[in-house]
């Protein structure tokens, strides 16, 4: 038995007490309540996460998070068995922490973005994010800024981390862009870098179509995939001696994502298709040898690896649809089960582990209960919780959520996620459809702050996976093709239609709320099944498909176009031009909220002054809400809540 500590729980108590709230599909929806529960206040989901990015040391002893103190984001290390701060960070508030890794027990590394600008053509003025890897000692010297830091390469967006972790002390394995002179383009190049100098060597370098690197124990690179997307060609070369060698080849237009060796050292662990439609994990033989299926799911992609950074390897893969884990090893196996079996009900996942295996950081969440991060310590049995990313929901009633699929007006399975409010039957409901962003994205099981937010307030949500998205497999992904406004925008519709047809919804009663591309699908939506919807709400959305290919190609050139004229179509296509709400503004009966921020790169705010603009010529209700200081990922506190306040608003005006 694993026992837990936790403030405020006093003596030793059995894990699941005070480690969570029960599993999503456990709570069935009871009848609707004469006096529903009061709702966690607005702000509680509003706040960014209070801890994220949990990371423990290789010894156990240190456990790095990034946390939020009065509206400052900090990057806290916290001596374990000490019992106090042992180093703190603070965070620009136009930078963002992507992620945490530890190199050893006294440097901490910062993956983050930065807002850079820069002129893009003559007299224009353009915004891209910049990533960066940064170096913490707890000696509390100065962060220091790891390659990409001076030179042409300063300029070069972003860095990849090979391997935090080496058995070269103090080194790290990164790989970037380097121009060549002599060859007159960038390629890409793998660099071996002193975390505590920031000293560089070369230790590859790849070609202009290197994708993936592999890299040994030590860190040196040992195989690079290879795609060249005018002749379908991906291939995955080996060191050999001085020489590279070719021991995979695709030609089917497919490619694999390279995770790192498996735990023999011999095979690299890839995820993809190689010929099938759903993701597998694959072992590619470094010598040559015909490659095999490792793990493979009938219904789901195995999309996730798991890399141990003490043992320099692939550990195990997993599935994002049901979070069912295949160890390569049994020890780590027989580990899990142990720890899936003290938290009943919720989904483990493994963060960190101490070099000895003593101690292991876990997080514990599922779709209606927020992350918490536990402390294990399997020497003394016993769990410690370290963090928790809502605090104020730890006894919340939130939202049960279910996952199923509805058939589309084709006869096509659509999977959906379908949440209830809490203490409501799911009958005559007001329904808030709340398509992803992507649209090459999807939805995964795990807690999402804007849903349990319109499930407090008293809404079902339904967040379709429509065809376009990944996870499902490739010929489901590719049905969503130039299908913008479309099939896609179809399966969304006939996902309403059949909450309506069950009784869920109340007919009069349904909105379509999205970010990014969920915004695009929320104004079309609006635009194109006008009859539908009783309102609209827009987060940092899309309205005008040729203006927005227009401004990709003026800020990165010709070639950032490709993926538009692969999925949406080019800029000049009538039907283009016919799926784009701005165009469509006469066809809108229901108001409409527009919400974005200043400073997104990602889509323009012109994009929603397009759709007031076009709303307002044709009489038509609109509400245009600019967030000062935001990027295209709602990154302040401050937004985010002013964002759930205009909703709740809208909302109860429309719905209620």
């Amino acid at each position: 038995m694993v026992n837990v500590t936790r403030a405020g729980c006093g003596a030793l108590l059995v894990l699941l007490a005070c480690g969570g709230r029960a599993n999503a599909e456990s709570a069935a929806p009871t009848a609707n309540a004469a006096v529903p529960p009061a709702p966690p206040a607005l702000e509680i989901f509003g706040r960014l996460p209070a801890m994220r990015e949990v990371r423990l040391s290789p010894n156990g002893k240190l456990v790095a998070m990034e946390e939020e103190q009065a509206g400052v984001r900090k990057v806290t290390i916290f001596d374990v068995d000490g019992g106090k701060t042992r180093h703190q960070v603070a965070v620009d508030e136009a930078n963002r922490v992507v992620s945490l890794a530890w190199a050893d027990d006294e440097t901490l590394l910062l993956n983050v973005s930065i807002k850079h600008s820069y002129t893009c053509n003559p007299n224009v003025l353009c915004a891209t994010v910049l990533f960066r890897t940064l170096a913490v000692r707890m000696d509390g010297s100065p962060a220091r800024v790891l390659l990409n830091n001076e030179g042409a390469r300063k300029n070069v967006t972003g860095s990849h981390l090979l391997a935090a972790r080496t058995t070269r002390p103090g080194t790290v394995t990164m790989s970037t862009l380097d121009y060549g002179v002599a060859q007159g383009h960038w390629y890409s190049a793998v660099y071996e870098v002193d975390a505590r100098t920031g000293k560089e060597k070369v230790l590859a370098r790849g070609t202009r179509y290197t994708e993936d690197w592999v890299v040994d124990a030590a860190g040196v690179p040992i195989a690079r995939s290879e795609w060249v997307p005018d002749f379908d060609q991906f291939t995955i070369v080996a060191r050999d001696g001085d020489r590279w060698r070719e021991i995979f080849r695709l030609t089917d237009g497919s490619t694999l994502s390279l995770a790192g060796v498996d735990i023999t050292g011999r095979n690299i662990v890839a995820l993809g298709n190689n010929g099938t439609d759903l993701s597998q994990a694959w072992s590619i033989p470094l010598d040559g040898s015909p490659a095999s299926s490792l793990v493979s799911h009938p219904e789901v992609e195995i999309d996730v690896a798991i890399y141990d950074a003490n043992r320099h390897a692939v550990v195990g893969v997993r599935s994002t649809d049901n979070n069912d884990t295949h160890w390569f090893d049994p020890v780590l196996a027989t580990q899990h089960k142990s720890l899936q079996n003290a938290f009943k009900g919720l989904d483990v996942h493994v963060i960190d582990r101490s070099v000895v295996g003593r101690r292991v950081l876990v997080q514990v969440e599922n779709m209606s209960s927020p992350p918490v991060y536990q402390l294990v310590d399997f020497e003394q049995r016993r769990a410690d919780i370290v963090a928790e990313a809502y605090p104020g929901l730890d006894r919340a009633a939130l939202g049960t959520v279910r996952y199923f699929k509805y058939n589309a007006r084709d006869g096509t399975p659509i999977p959906a996620y379908l949440t209830l409010p809490p203490g409501r039957a799911a009958t005559d409901l007001p329904v808030v459809i709340l398509p992803h962003g992507g649209p090459r994205a999807r939805d995964v099981a795990e807690f999402d702050w804007l849903t349990q937010f319109l499930a407090t307030r008293g809404y079902a949500v339904l967040q379709p996976q429509f065809r376009g998205s990944t996870g499902y497999g490739k010929a489901f992904e590719k049905a969503g093709y130039r299908q913008w406004g479309g099939l896609m925008q179809d399966d969304v519709s006939d996902g309403v239609r059949h909450l309506i047809a069950t009784g869920v919804a109340n007919p009069g009663r349904v909105c379509i709320v999205g970010m990014s591309y969920g915004g695009y699908a929320a104004l079309a939506g609006a635009a194109f099944t006008p009859d539908l919807y009783a309102c609209a709400a827009s987060v940092n959305g899309i309205s005008d498909l040729p203006s927005m290919i227009g401004e990709r190609k003026k800020q990165f050139g010709s070639g950032s176009v490709e993926y538009w004229k692969d999925h949406v179509g080019s800029a000049s296509e009538p039907n283009t031009v016919e799926k784009s709400p701005s165009r469509s503004a006469a066809s809108f009966k229901a108001p409409v909220l527009l919400l974005h921020g200043v400073d997104d790169t990602v889509v323009p705010i012109q994009q929603s002054r397009t759709m007031e603009r076009e709303l307002k010529a044709a009489g038509k209700p609109v509400t245009l809400v600019s967030l000062a200081g935001e990027d295209h990922w709602l990154s302040r506190s401050a937004t985010r809540t002013r964002v759930l306040q205009e909703l709740e608003t809208f909302l109860a005006q429309h719905l209620h």
